[in-house]
C-alpha cells in the first residue's frame, strides 16, 4: 500500500521532543554542511524514512521523468536516525527541501521546524476537501497548516472466526458492546488444568510485545477530553477516562490477571504474535495488520470491524497520518511546493496506490478520499471498514506540547492499574500531575522559542 511504497515499512511512532532540540544544539558544533555537487539545475533534497527492504522512492522518480525545470533527490534515512539528523540539519541551517514523516505534526511545527503552507495552498487553490476531514487537525498548529497528509492508518477490531465457531458464537458477528466483548472474552478463553491460559479470548491493551497501549478510543467513546480548550490544562481524571480504565481493569480481573499477564509475556513477533499464532481470539490493531496476516497467517479466517461501544457511547478510533512538509530554512521552498503539489495530486496518489498493491506492500492507505475509495484500493481486505472508521477517527496527539510525556505517563498509569498496583483513578491522577508539569514547562519553552525564531528571521538573533 501507499505507506510502504512511500515511507518504508510501518514502524513504531517516535516523536519530536524539546530534549532533541537541545541535543541537536550540542551536536551542531561538530557538524559541517555537506559539500554540494555542481549541477546545471536546481536539485531538491527530499528526506524520508526507510525500512530494511526499501526500494527507490518512486514518486521522486516519476517527478523527475516528467519535469525538466528541476529534479528531486530522495534520501532514505533509517528510522532510528532520521529525527536526530533532521534536528541537527535544522539547527545548522542546512535542512532538506522536503520532509516526509509520520506522527505528530504539532511536535515539529510548534518548534518552528516546518514552514506554514497556507499561502501556497490558498494561492494555488489546494482542495482540502479531497483529503479525509479527520486527518486535517493533525496537520494544524495555531490555526496554520504545516503539512499535507498523504497516507493514513486507523485502528480496528479483529477476530478469529474459527475460534468463534468452536465457542458456539456466530463467526460473522463480532461483539458490538463492551458487555458483549467481556462475555465473548470469557467464553473464548481456554485454560489448562493448572489454570494457565492456552487460548486467550481477549487481552486488554495487547498490541504487540513491549508496545505502549495506545488505546484512547475507549475513553473517547465516552466523550473524554484530555486537554482544556485553551491547551493549558490536562484532564485525565474525568469520569470518561476513569470509567474506561476501570472497565479494562475489571476484564483483567474477570479473566484472570496473572494468567493473562503470563500469556501476554509469552508472545513474540511475526508467527509468534498472539493473534497470528492462533493463541488470541480478538484484538485491536492497525489497518496495515491485514498485510501481517497475509504474510504470517495466510490461512487464518478472520473478521474486521469497528470497535464495540459502551451503552450510550459513540464510535471512536484513532488514526496515524503520514505527511509531507517543507522544513523552515529550506533553500528552495517554492520548488518544494511544486513537488508537493505533484506528490499529492490525484494522479500520483492513485499511481502510488496501484504500485503498492501490485508489490504487496501495505502500510498506510491513501489520505486522498477518491483514491482510498478507488477500485484498486478496495481490493485490500477490510478496506470498507477502514473507510467507515474515518468518520469517527481521532488524532492521538491529545497534548501536543507534551506529547511524549503524555504517552509515557499514560502508559505507566495504564500498566499500574491493570496490574492492580494502583486504582485507575489514583494512577491517572499521578499521570495527570506529571503531564501537567511537562506541559507547563513546554508552554514557557514554546514562548521562548517563538521569540527566538522571530528575532533570527528579523536578523536580530
Amino acid at each position: 500500500m501507499i505507506g510502504s511504497l512511500l515511507f518504508g515499512k510501518p514502524v513504531v511512532q517516535k516523536l519530536f521532543t524539546a530534549s532533541g532540540v537541545l541535543i541537536a544544539l550540542g551536536l551542531i558544533l561538530f557538524v559541517h554542511p555537506p559539500e554540494q555537487k555542481e549541477t546545471s539545475g536546481t536539485v531538491l533534497e527530499l528526506w524520508h524514512t526507510t525500512g530494511a527492504d526499501e526500494s527507490e522512492f518512486q514518486p521522486a522518480l516519476w517527478f523527475n521523468e516528467s519535469h525538466d525545470e528541476f529534479q528531486v533527490k530522495a534520501v532514505a534515512l533509517p528510522f532510528l536516525q532520521i529525527e536526530q539528523k533532521f534536528l541537527t540539519s535544522m539547527v545548522g541551517g542546512i535542512p532538506p527541501d522536503v520532509f516526509i514523516y509520520f506522527g505528530s505534526v504539532a511536535q515539529w511545527s510548534s518548534r518552528g521546524a516546518l514552514l506554514p503552507l497556507d499561502k501556497y495552498m490558498d494561492r494555488d487553490g489546494f482542495d482540502r476537501s479531497k483529503i479525509f476531514d479527520s486527518v486535517w487537525p493533525e496537520m494544524m498548529w495555531n490555526n496554520e497548516t504545516f503539512a499535507i497528509p498523504v497516507g493514513v492508518g486507523v485502528d480496528a477490531f479483529y477476530w478469529n472466526k474459527e475460534h468463534f465457531l468452536e465457542a458456539g458464537l456466530d463467526p460473522d458477528r463480532p461483539p458490538r458492546t463492551w458487555e458483549e466483548l467481556e462475555d465473548y472474552a470469557v467464553r473464548l478463553t481456554k485454560k489448562n488444568a493448572e489454570g494457565r491460559i492456552e487460548q486467550a479470548g481477549y487481552i486488554p491493551g495487547y498490541w504487540s510485545p513491549f508496545a505502549t497501549p495506545l488505546f484512547l478510543y475507549w475513553p473517547l467513546q465516552l466523550g473524554a477530553k484530555f486537554l482544556s480548550e485553551d491547551g493549558r490544562k490536562v484532564n485525565l481524571t474525568s469520569n470518561a477516562c476513569v470509567e474506561a480504565l476501570e472497565w479494562e481493569t475489571s476484564m483483567f480481573e474477570k479473566i484472570g490477571r496473572e494468567a493473562l499477564i503470563e500469556k501476554r509475556a509469552s508472545f513474540g513477533y511475526g508467527t509468534q504474535h498472539g493473534f497470528l499464532s492462533g493463541q488470541l481470539s480478538m484484538i485491536e490493531q492497525k489497518s496495515s495488520f491485514v498485510e501481517e496476516i497475509r504474510k504470517f497467517a495466510p490461512d487464518l479466517e478472520y473478521g474486521c470491524a469497528q470497535f464495540p461501544i459502551p451503552e450510550g457511547g459513540k464510535r471512536a478510533t484513532t488514526l496515524g497520518p503520514v505527511w509531507v512538509g517543507i522544513p523552515r530554512g529550506a533553500r528552495h521552498p517554492d520548488e518544494a511546493w511544486e513537488f508537493i503539489k505533484f506528490f499529492t495530486s490525484d494522479e500520483t496518489q492513485l499511481r502510488a496506490a496501484k504500485y503498492s498493491i501490485e508489490h504487496n506492500e501495505v502500510g498506510f492507505f491513501p489520505a486522498n478520499i477518491e483514491v482510498a475509495r478507488s477500485p484498486v484500493q478496495m481490493t485490500v481486505p477490510c478496506m470498507d471498514i477502514f473507510l467507515e472508521s474515518m468518520d469517527n477517527a481521532y488524532s492521538p496527539t491529545v497534548v501536543p506540547l507534551a506529547h511524549v510525556t503524555f504517552w509515557r505517563e499514560y502508559g505507566k498509569a495504564w500498566d499500574l492499574a491493570i496490574r492492580g498496583i494502583k486504582s485507575p483513578r489514583e494512577a491517572l491522577e499521578d499521570a495527570q500531575r506529571e503531564i501537567q508539569k511537562a506541559l507547563d514547562s513546554q508552554i514557557e519553552y514554546d514562548r521562548f522559542y517563538r521569540n527566538y525564531l522571530t528575532e533570527r528571521e528579523e536578523g536580530r538573533g
